[in-house]
């Protein structure tokens, strides 16, 4: 028989406080692992579809839409490419060529297909990362993916939660890869046909 020594009870009450520090904790794991796993995604179908543009001679609007569709089965299950639907389901791809003809970087041509409002930050622009300057008659193919996801959503959710106890959780912005990659045989520098509808 066991005596009342005064510490019944101790478990339910640590258990009851440890509660929300393990559920804060469980919540972050899964919203990481969600993070990594759309990043990844989509960096990987930025370099494939950077890597395959690369090796064409000539550009046309039917390749283009055929690497946009491409970029869809590649970051399957997560859209590279879609206008439609709530926040999570929007993304846009954007396939440009950069080019120097002896006055630094100049955009010879760029498409998208997707969500214009999510605005790209590297394709379709003169400035590259880090300063990046193409070499004086050379091009770059560059391909952005940009997906509407927004990381720490259950934790945003949880805002009444987070401010009650005395933190904000700040908007970190849909989630963004790129890739550069010099063409293999033609410059690419003009795409024939124009963009596809």
């Amino acid at each position: 028989m066991r005596s009342d020594d005064g510490r019944a009870g101790f478990a339910s009450i640590e258990f009851a406080l440890a509660l929300p520090v393990l559920l804060v904790l469980f919540v972050g794991v899964a919203e990481s692992l969600l993070y990594m796993r759309t990043w990844y995604r989509l960096d990987r179908t930025a370099m494939e579809i950077a890597s395959i543009a690369s090796q064409y001679e000539t550009m046309t609007t039917a390749v283009v839409s055929q690497l946009f569709d491409a970029a869809n089965t590649i970051a399957s299950p997560i859209p590279a490419n879609s206008a439609t639907g709530n926040a999570n389901s929007r993304a846009r791809t954007v396939l440009s060529v950069v080019s120097n003809t002896g006055s630094g970087n100049r955009v010879a041509w760029s498409c998208s297909k997707g969500d214009s409002s999510l605005p790209a930050n590297v394709a379709g622009q003169t400035t590259l990362p880090n300063g990046l300057v193409v070499p004086s008659g050379q091009t770059l193919v560059v391909v952005e993916v940009i997906n509407g996801t927004r990381p720490w959503q259950i934790l945003v959710k949880l805002a009444t939660l987070t401010q009650v106890l005395g933190f904000t959780v700040p908007d970190p912005g849909p989630i963004r890869t790129y890739a550069l990659i010099r063409p293999r045989i033609g410059t690419l520098s003009t795409l024939t046909g124009g963009c596809p509808a």
